[in-house]
């Protein structure tokens, strides 16, 4: 496992994305959520495997509150850097008091869940909102909340690609979380990830699997994830080719970028966070096969490449 020292911070190459633990998530998860002690096992588990790093929200159903009780458990066992995230409402774009009280008691809630008493991380939970409605006020709060002592490191959790643009001059907004994977390449096109890079902003990606899009059937789907049948195909036929499964041609694209510090996943069981583990290791894609999967998937329809607004 490989760590971006960041701070006096070591976060994982890999984050447990905890969504799973509070809500049922993700398209391809049949399992629905974990119960208490399973939960705990793979808390343990990661933990004990090198996973430093565990993301969380207070949108998220009760993984707060499962993380609390379980750091309440374990104490000081394992050094562990939490990520959480807060909502701003549209109605407070325009009222820099209504948006920090909200805030404020959001981040307030999420210490009192987890049991902590300062956020390692905390991010603004961006929604489909313009950014230009929020860069007004977030550099605020997130000021105020790092003056009260509430968070460490701020930032936002992007939704676009283009929210991108409005972190980089923000000397505040020091961590993203940012959608990238094989099939949305858009951060790359743009120069945005490497401007990410350029700027030493700490860079969390999430969705590297398209939220569990890549291990569907493609003659089984539905809804707007229908539309990606003929993508997933060329998507099995290129791991073929590189003698890889889908999950590590995709994780290996993503793994393998110079700007990338932690890949967040997210686990209904123990069994999940091994195979996750194990991709750490696995071979990189071959130069030609990385080429062509730039090609084929140069511009996938922002539909397919955003789970927000899939249909069933």
């Amino acid at each position: 496992m490989k760590y971006r020292i960041f701070r006096d911070y070591r976060f994982s190459q890999l984050t447990l994305g905890t969504v799973q633990l509070g809500l049922n998530y993700g398209i391809s998860n049949s399992a629905g959520i974990p119960d208490r002690e399973e939960s705990f096992r793979m808390l343990h588990y990661a933990a004990q495997a090198g996973i430093s790093t565990l993301d969380t929200a207070r949108q998220y159903g009760y993984s707060e509150q499962v993380l609390g009780d379980f750091l309440e458990k374990t104490g000081d066992r394992y050094a562990l850097n939490l990520v959480s995230k807060f909502k701003i409402s549209p109605a407070h774009f325009g009222n820099l008091e209504r948006a920090w009280s909200e805030v404020r008691q959001s981040v307030v809630e999420s210490l009192t869940a987890l049991g902590i008493r300062q956020l390692p991380v905390c991010l603004h939970h961006k929604g489909q909102e313009d950014m230009r409605d929020v860069i007004h006020i977030l550099p605020t709060i997130l000021h105020r909340l790092k003056e009260e002592g509430l968070i460490d490191i701020g930032g936002v959790s992007a939704f676009r690609p283009e929210d991108v643009e409005y972190i980089l001059d923000e000397e505040v907004m020091e961590a993203t979380q940012i959608p990238l994977n094989i099939f949305d390449q858009r951060l790359l096109k743009t120069g945005l990830l490497n401007q990410l890079r350029a700027q030493s902003k700490l860079v969390f990606v999430r969705s590297v699997f398209l939220q569990g899009l890549f291990f569907m059937n493609p003659a089984q789907l539905n809804g707007t994830p229908k539309k990606a049948a003929h993508l997933l195909i060329a998507l099995q036929n290129l791991a073929k080719r590189a003698q890889m499964s889908v999950a590590q041609l995709a994780f290996s694209f993503v793994r393998d970028l110079p700007a990338v510090d932690s890949i967040v996943f997210g686990a209904v069981n123990q069994q999940q966070i091994q195979q996750n583990s194990e991709l750490l290791a696995g071979p990189p894609i071959p130069p030609e096969l990385l080429a062509e999967i730039q090609e084929v998937f140069d511009s996938v329809e922002e539909e397919i490449i955003t789970p927000a607004v899939w249909v069933s």
